[in-house]
């Protein structure tokens, strides 16, 4: 039961993290997003890379990143 409830949280860490970055280029390109949006944004990849952890494991959220376009 920790064990899920640590993969859970670090997906979301991880999730977080990855939403904050887009946040910040969305801001340095000058095509501004509301905060509102960006929590609830925030809160949705957290909790959606919280649950691809805690089912598939680190790998695949690694594969993921791996796999976004350049």
């Amino acid at each position: 039961m920790m064990s899920s409830i640590m993969r859970f949280s670090v997906g979301a860490i991880i999730g977080i993290l990855i939403a904050a970055v887009f946040w910040q280029t969305t801001i340095y390109f000058n095509y501004p997003i509301t905060l509102t949006r960006v929590i609830f944004g925030c809160l949705a990849i957290g909790i959606i890379c919280g649950l691809v952890i805690l089912k598939w494991g680190y790998q695949a959220v690694e594969t993921l990143l791996d796999n976004l376009p350049k």
